[in-house]
């Protein structure tokens, strides 16, 4: 059955966003209509060339009400537009990546239409939504309503849908649908051109990916390369933005690691920073399904984390990856020093690392099963 899906969710850089999207281009290329809302285009959407059956509608930002500069009502112009959309293109399905706004604005927008012609609500569930919004008193209960009046809710990992549950102590079931991942392999001679750029052939490649917020523990990144940079010769490149950037700034300066350390910002295209590194670091407290972990699997990137959260239901501990425990500085590093100076080991959990993505989290194996959630839940009365 083909669907008319719009698609809520945050342009910004981030998880779920860029799942949002993926998820959209994918169902595109089945066939589906997809239909983006937001306020602006979603970052993987940005400098693509113009896909068949996927479009995109921005907000109408003109009311300048000067009271509505200082008090802001972004989720009652998504609700409205929302509606419109709705009544414009025939939505059946509504996807919403993050209950609070999205759901919450979806439910506003079809209560304003005919019952014959409100569309199914489809919540899907990320890791902060839950672990952070879900504990904040002052919204805790927008986020619990968002939930109860989704015709189904999906999270991206076992642990993130027990929380859930939990957390906002509702009784609907919750469908697991893991991240997925496109496994592509960037060109070897381009590859080598910018790995030069940043490492010698000698030296060794680490790297890390996030949004620098204090779940990410920047300190323990610098501190592990630190710590394997004294055993092993090697570069360190720290990709993205965020408020504990100036930590890693900081403790690089402490450390004397300026010259070690490369900060590349916010990078729209990491897979080509990916193809060319030996090691990806992501010591987090908190993590659902890191998105970045799982884009480093499908390079063949050995991803060396921490126990938590959905993060054991994508890595096998010496299998296809290393698992430690949150603050285990010192053993987290051992980690990192034995792989490195372990080529074979190395190559076998690199293969590995490729194999569980193409078998388990690809989108062939993933999409269906958001297509089958679909058909079922507009089958319901």
């Amino acid at each position: 059955m083909k669907h008319n899906i719009a698609i809520l969710c945050f342009p910004s850089y981030g998880g779920s966003g860029a799942v949002a999207t993926e998820l959209g281009k994918e169902l595109a290329t089945r066939g589906h209509k997809v239909h983006f809302i937001a306020p602006e285009v979603p970052f993987r959407l940005m400098g693509s060339v113009w896909r068949k059956n996927i479009f995109y509608h921005t907000l109408d930002n003109s009311f300048e009400y000067p009271l509505f500069q200082k008090y802001p009502i972004y989720p009652l112009l998504l609700a409205n537009r929302i509606a419109e959309i709705i009544a414009q293109e025939k939505i059946d399905i509504i996807h919403a990546h993050y209950a609070t706004p999205h759901t919450l604005a979806a439910y506003l927008a079809i209560e304003t239409l005919p019952a014959n012609k409100r569309p199914k609500i489809v919540t899907t569930l990320h890791g902060t939504d839950v672990s952070v919004v879900g504990h904040e008193m002052t919204i805790s209960r927008m986020g619990k309503l968002a939930l109860e009046k989704s015709d189904a809710i999906t999270a991206v990992a076992k642990n993130l849908a027990a929380d859930a549950k939990q957390t906002y102590s509702i009784r609907k079931s919750i469908e697991v649908i893991y991240n997925f991942m496109r496994p592509t392999n960037y060109p070897e001679k381009p590859a080598k051109e910018l790995r030069d750029v940043f490492a010698s052939d000698k030296q060794k490649l680490l790297i890390h990916i996030s949004n620098f917020r204090e779940v990410k523990r920047i300190q323990d990144v610098v501190e592990i390369f630190r710590i394997v940079n004294k055993k092993v010769d090697s570069k360190l490149l720290m990709v993205g933005d965020g408020p504990d950037l100036r930590i890693a700034h900081r403790l690089a300066a402490k450390h004397q690691l300026m010259n070690n350390i490369h900060f590349l910002g916010m990078q729209s295209n990491v897979s080509r920073l990916l193809a060319i590194s030996d090691l990806f670091l992501l010591p987090s407290e908190k993590e659902a399904f890191s998105l970045s972990a799982l884009e480093a699997m499908s390079q063949g990137v050995p991803v060396i984390t921490t126990n938590i959260g959905g993060m054991p239901e994508m890595i096998q501990h010496g299998v296809n990856g290393v698992i430690g425990e949150v603050g285990d500085v010192a053993t987290l590093a051992k980690e990192a020093i034995d792989l490195l100076s372990d080529t074979e080991k190395r190559q076998q959990i690199s293969v590995n690392a490729k194999k569980v993505v193409v078998e388990r989290f690809a989108p062939e194996k993933i999409v269906p099963e958001y297509e089958a959630l679909y058909d079922r839940v507009t089958k319901k009365n």
